[in-house]
C-alpha cells in the first residue's frame, strides 16, 4: 500500500475544509425550510425533531399552493428545453458549415457571431421588447424561447466550430468517397461525435436560461405565465422577512432541480469521453 505524503494529507485537509465552508450555506438553507421564523432567528444552525413536528412541510405546501410553483416550474422547463433545442440544432449545423466549408461568407459570419458575444444583454433589452411587441409574441412563452435561443446561439456556434475543426479531415473525405452528401456527412459522421460538446453547451446555456430573471420579467410581466424566478420575486416582494421559512423552502426545490440537470449532463459528458 502506497504511503501518503505529508503534502497530500495537507491538501486533503484543505479540500475538506473548503467543502465544509461551501456546504454550510446549503445546510443552513435546508434546515431553515423545516423551521418557523422564530426558530430560524433563535436557533439558526439547529434542527430538532420537535421543530420538524411543529412546522412539518407546511412551508413547502404553502409555497406550492400560493406561488403556483408547479405551473412556474413547468413554464421554466418548457422555455429551457425549447431554447436548448434551438441552440443545439442551429449551433451544430452552423458550426459544421463554418468549420468544414472554406468560404469567405462563412468566415465573416463566424466573426460577426463571435463579436456579438461581447454585447451585454441589458443593452439589447428595450429593442427586444419592442420587437417582441411588434411581432405579437409579447407576454407569451415564445418570446422568451426565441430570445433565449438566439442569445445563446453565438456561444454554441463557437463551441461546435472549435470542436469540429479539431476532427480529422479524413473522416469527411471517407464519407464523401462512400457517397455521402454534405448533410449526409454531418448526420452520419459528425453528429455521433458531438455528444461531449453538446453536453457542455446544454450545461452552460441551460443553467443560465433556467435562472434567467431579466428577460422573463420584461416579457412576461402580466403574471399569467410566470417563470420560476419571476414567481419567487413576485411572491415575496417587500415582505421577505415575514415569509422567511418559505423563502428557504423554495430555493431548495429550484436549486436542486438545476443541480440535478447539471450533474446528469456532466456524467453523460464524462461517460462519452
Amino acid at each position: 500500500m502506497r504511503k501518503l505524503r505529508l503534502s497530500t494529507i495537507v491538501e486533503e485537509i484543505l479540500l475538506l475544509g473548503a467543502s465544509a465552508v461551501i456546504a454550510m450555506p446549503l445546510y443552513y438553507l435546508f434546515i431553515g425550510a423545516f423551521k418557523s421564523r422564530t426558530e430560524i432567528t433563535r436557533h439558526p444552525f439547529l434542527l430538532t425533531l420537535e421543530m420538524i413536528r411543529n412546522s412539518g412541510i407546511r412551508n413547502f405546501t404553502y409555497a406550492i399552493d400560493t406561488m403556483s410553483l408547479v405551473k412556474s416550474t413547468v413554464d421554466t422547463a418548457l422555455i429551457t428545453a425549447a431554447a436548448l433545442v434551438i441552440t443545439v440544432v442551429l449551433g451544430s449545423l452552423m458550426g459544421f458549415v463554418i468549420a468544414r466549408v472554406d468560404r469567405r461568407l462563412f468566415r465573416t459570419l463566424y466573426a460577426v457571431l463571435i463579436s456579438v458575444m461581447i454585447i451585454p444583454f441589458i443593452g439589447c433589452l428595450i429593442p427586444l421588447v419592442v420587437q417582441s411587441t411588434r411581432i405579437g409574441t409579447y407576454n407569451t412563452l415564445w418570446s422568451c424561447i426565441l430570445i433565449q435561443g438566439a442569445w445563446n446561439l453565438p456561444f454554441s456556434v463557437f463551441l461546435y466550430t472549435g470542436f469540429m475543426r479539431g476532427l480529422p479531415k479524413e473522416l469527411e473525405e471517407a464519407a464523401y468517397i462512400d457517397g455521402c452528401s454534405l448533410i449526409g456527412a454531418y448526420m452520419r459522421v459528425f453528429l455521433p461525435l458531438l455528444s461531449p460538446v453538446t453536453a457542455t453547451c446544454c450545461i452552460r446555456s441551460g443553467v443560465g436560461i433556467w435562472n434567467d430573471f431579466i428577460c422573463c420579467s420584461s416579457l412576461l410581466n402580466t403574471g399569467k405565465q410566470p417563470t420560476l424566478m419571476v414567481g419567487i420575486q413576485a411572491f415575496f416582494g417587500a415582505s421577505t422577512a415575514m415569509r422567511l421559512p418559505v423563502l428557504f423552502s423554495d430555493p431548495c426545490r429550484s436549486s436542486s432541480c438545476s443541480s440535478f440537470c447539471r450533474n446528469t449532463l456532466s456524467k453523460v459528458c464524462l461517460r462519452v469521453r
